[in-house]
């Protein structure tokens, strides 16, 4: 059975394709074209993200993890998932899988969101390879300036939550008890 966010976006899919086919029916085949494209385009590397993320997840040492990024890692445990997440050079194809990985591994989840904010936010990578050629060090370093607390207070509320509201997160793909 399908969830209700899935179920959401084929009706999403179903109203934009039953709109584009009223105005005009080229349109609707134009759509289906550039749909048909992406999907060629991205199914490769979905593919090989999970593989990534499946195997990844058998060689990943579950102790360290725990021990560095795990719930009780507190502020430390933030500071390493942030730097870590600034250095992953990497897409959502492969930053989520990693995501899921670390999960399993017994990463906490303010460290999680610390990391995924990180990335998000901080993306040493992206700094290096657009934003400072193109908008110089002064923008670079006020945006950095503004951003670099971000994953630490993203991380940090979910702390205040999960044990103010005792919050237990379950992955989707993981089997709940």
């Amino acid at each position: 059975m399908p969830d209700m966010v899935t179920l959401g976006l084929w009706l999403l899919v179903v109203i934009l394709a039953f709109t584009a086919w009223r105005r005009n029916p080229e349109h609707l085949a134009q759509g289906l074209r550039l749909g048909l494209d992406q999907l060629v385009m991205m199914l490769p590397r979905i593919f090989m993200a999970i593989l990534m993320a499946g195997f990844a997840g058998t060689l990943l040492p579950t102790g360290p993890i725990a021990q560095l990024i795990g719930p009780e890692s507190g502020f430390k445990g933030l500071l390493i998932a942030t730097l870590t997440g600034a250095m992953v050079p990497a897409g959502p194809m492969v930053s989520f899988p990693i995501i899921l990985v670390l999960q399993d591994a017994g990463a906490g989840l303010p460290q999680l969101v610390a990391f995924l904010t990180s990335w998000s936010v901080i993306a040493c990578h992206r700094v290096l390879m657009f934003e400072f050629p193109l908008m110089g060090w002064r923008f670079v370093a006020n945006r950095m300036l503004s951003s670099l607390i971000l994953p630490f207070v993203a991380g940090g509320l979910t702390m205040i939550a999960v044990k103010l509201f005792h919050i237990t997160v379950h992955m989707p793909h993981t089997p709940t008890p």
